[in-house]
């Protein structure tokens, strides 16, 4: 069990030292004395190769760029405010007055950057005074799963064409890190499927996979021990249910199986019962580094070890990551990142987020003491691979032996371009198309795939 009341006092220590730094980077971003001039926002949809089954065939996004009488510009991907409702409250303020932060999201972050002149991760790498290596590449996992096709027609990916696509993805497309998804067919079927990838692919390939919380326990330890001799890479969350029925599974699951366990809860766990936000008080928002004033839940410490890789969303902001990943290296986790949708602006701030807080070290040798944990760290979840493409200028971001670069142009290092942002602009035509194509598969899905029980687990 972990030594709670060492990690309690090390998380202390190390948030009272994020916020510190924090005051800095506002400190500079308000001496730099930019005023909003204008607001723009853009929504699109966005279709997915194939087709999957909980989501349908396309995702509809919104970006908005903040315009500043300086000439910067800030980006964000995932607003969901009108440019009426935005520019009415952000017209004529500073970026960094708390009360415009949490309207402007992911833009916050790219005018950081864009003051400071560097791309956004080596500004937080000066700013927290890092001397680990600096990397450019961020290893990424291709997201796969049961593809229906598209409204098209095209892009199918079945149980028995699934080995056949995973080698693909490694040969044409360079990843070596494969992710599936493992909630379309009954559990037990993916122990099938496991082997028959292994023996497409042999071992040249990480695999781990994502039930999605939609096992039971039993079903979970099933898949778990069927598939000890497939080399997974993690299991992420198998079992559902409330957060302390979740814990005590990981924890016994740990216990009975030699697969490592991700988890984008336990980052470690942190209260959510804490004293509410006082009324009146400004909300940071999506990426706006909220949880650095939530403490550890300690008691779900001293009763669980659930998990051994921590894998945060980035849309928690750069800063909650830092404190997540140095606190989870200190209990002994490994360390990852989970994935949303993300299209150019989202899978930019990941990037630079990797690049910015994880560890790392120098691969060729090991200095006892340093602080470093080797063979540590895993490659970034990301759906990036299956959107057909890209709102951003250069379209979608190319893989480089299942890397991607971390942009270096200042702040994200990305643009939004207004000619694809009108290519895959929502209209409620395209998603009345796409409506109607889910719903006529969810119809007769579980009939497809072969299911003799429904998901209650009572026979059809």
């Amino acid at each position: 069990m972990y030594d709670v009341d060492a990690i309690a006092a090390f998380d202390r220590e190390n948030v009272a030292d994020i916020k510190a730094r924090q005051g800095r980077i506002n400190e500079d971003g308000r001496a730099a004395g930019l005023k909003i001039t204008d607001v723009r926002t853009y929504r699109v949809l966005m279709p997915w190769r194939g087709t999957k089954r909980w989501d349908g065939s396309a995702e509809g996004f919104s970006f908005a760029e903040f315009e500043t009488d300086q000439g910067l510009v800030g980006v964000a991907e995932g607003l969901s405010s009108e440019a009426d409702a935005l520019r009415s409250r952000v017209l004529g303020k500073n970026p960094f007055e708390p009360e415009v932060r949490g309207l402007m999201g992911l833009a916050y972050w790219d005018l950081v950057g864009k003051i400071a002149g560097k791309p956004l991760y080596r500004y937080l790498r000066e700013v927290f005074e890092l001397e680990t290596p600096v990397v450019t590449k961020i290893p990424i996992a291709a997201y796969t799963w049961y593809r229906f096709p598209d409204v098209n027609g095209e892009h199918e990916v079945t149980f028995d064409t699934y080995p056949r696509h995973v080698k693909s993805l490694m040969e044409d497309e360079t990843f070596r890190i494969i992710k599936l998804s493992m909630c379309d067919f009954e559990p037990h079927r993916y122990i099938e499927l496991i082997h028959n990838i292994r023996d497409e692919v042999g071992f040249d390939v990480d695999i781990r996979v994502d039930p999605h919380a939609s096992w039971s326990e039993s079903e979970a330890l099933r898949f778990m021990q069927g598939v000890e001799d497939c080399r997974i890479e993690w299991i992420e969350e198998p079992v559902g249910g409330r957060f302390e029925n979740i814990f005590r599974a990981g924890h016994r699951l740990r216990h009975m199986s030699s697969i490592p366990i991700s988890s984008h809860v336990w980052l470690p766990p942190l209260r959510r019962d804490a004293a509410p936000r006082p009324y009146g008080a400004y909300v940071s928002g999506r990426y706006g580094d909220e949880t650095l004033d939530q403490p550890l839940d300690l008691g779900a410490m001293r009763r669980h070890v659930p998990a051994d890789v921590s894998a945060p969303d980035a849309y928690a902001g750069p800063l909650a990551l830092k404190r997540y990943y140095d606190t989870a290296r200190f209990m002994g986790m490994e360390l990852g990142m989970h994935s949303a949708y993300e299209l150019g602006p989202g899978t930019a701030i990941r990037l630079h987020v990797a690049a910015f807080a994880f560890p790392y070290t120098i691969p060729y040798h090991i200095v006892h003491g340093n602080g470093t944990m080797p063979m540590s760290l895993h490659g970034l979840d990301a759906h990036y691979n299956q959107w057909v493409g890209d709102v951003i200028k250069g379209g979608k971001m190319p893989y480089e032996d299942g890397c991607l670069r971390v942009p270096e142009g200042t702040g994200l290092g990305v643009e939004l371009d207004h000619d694809l942002l009108d290519e895959y602009r929502w209209t409620e035509e395209k998603q009345d198309l796409h409506t109607r194509h889910i719903e006529a598969i969810r119809a007769n899905h579980l009939d497809r795939l072969g299911w003799r029980k429904d998901r209650m687990g009572w026979l059809r």
